[in-house]
């Protein structure tokens, strides 16, 4: 469980243990898609979603994409606060990625107005689980960063020791334009950039370029599951 008195650190350590089992789900509940996505070579459009409350009581929402020939989880982990919903993507190589409260909130009122909030974070999720992450001196401050959705923009800052990418803040695309808007031919180019192999590293030390790329799913998994 989720406690509002743990730090980003521990929420995200606690994640990481827990997504195996996030991983079990899906290769449960998604036999269909990935049967068929290896058969027919994975199109890029091919997305499956769902939400998973796991044993330890973690709730999550996921997307998971097909794209030539690989299989790709983008696991989310959110709980709630007094501040609201707090969501937190982790991947298998970089660092971890936290939408804090504001982030959620601005996103529903432009998008989602009503529904619960795992309704929510599986739309924001299923929409842009592929995320091109940049570093941006925005607020005048060279750790900020900005990643560029199919939805908008989130602003925020890496928090290097930590291994965390903080994002603070929601900007639609009419909102980020003016700020942003030389950014957007990453989105033509956040598909191709995910196809580029890089030499495994810390957490710390992963490039902004490889953020965001949720866990590769091998046919071996499925096979032993």
């Amino acid at each position: 469980m989720i406690t509002s008195n743990m730090s980003l650190c521990k929420v995200a350590a606690a994640a990481r243990k827990d997504v195996g089992q996030v991983k079990q789900h899906v290769l449960a509940k998604h036999a269909d898609f990935w049967e068929r996505c290896l058969k027919t070579g994975a199109a890029k459009d091919d997305i499956a979603t769902g939400c998973f409350t796991s044993s330890k009581n973690l709730q999550w929402v996921y997307a998971l994409a097909a794209s030539q020939g690989r299989i790709t989880l983008y696991p989310m982990l959110w709980y709630l606060t007094t501040k609201g919903v707090n969501a937190m993507q982790i991947d298998a190589e970089g660092p971890a990625s936290y939408y804090q409260p504001h982030v959620m909130e601005r996103y529903v009122e432009r998008f989602r107005k009503k529904g619960d909030p795992s309704a929510a974070l599986l739309a924001f999720q299923h929409r842009n689980y592929e995320k091109s992450c940049n570093p941006c001196d925005y607020k005048g401050d060279r750790d900020n960063c900005v990643a560029v959705l199919e939805d908008g923009y989130v602003t925020g800052e890496y928090l290097q020791d930590d291994a965390i990418v903080h994002f603070r803040t929601f900007y639609d695309f009419d909102m980020g334009r003016k700020r942003f808007g030389h950014l957007l031919p990453m989105l033509e180019w956040r598909h191709r950039l995910n196809a580029v192999r890089f030499e495994r590293t810390s957490r710390r030390e992963t490039p902004h370029v490889a953020w965001c790329r949720g866990f590769e799913l091998p046919p071996s998994l499925r096979q032993a599951a």
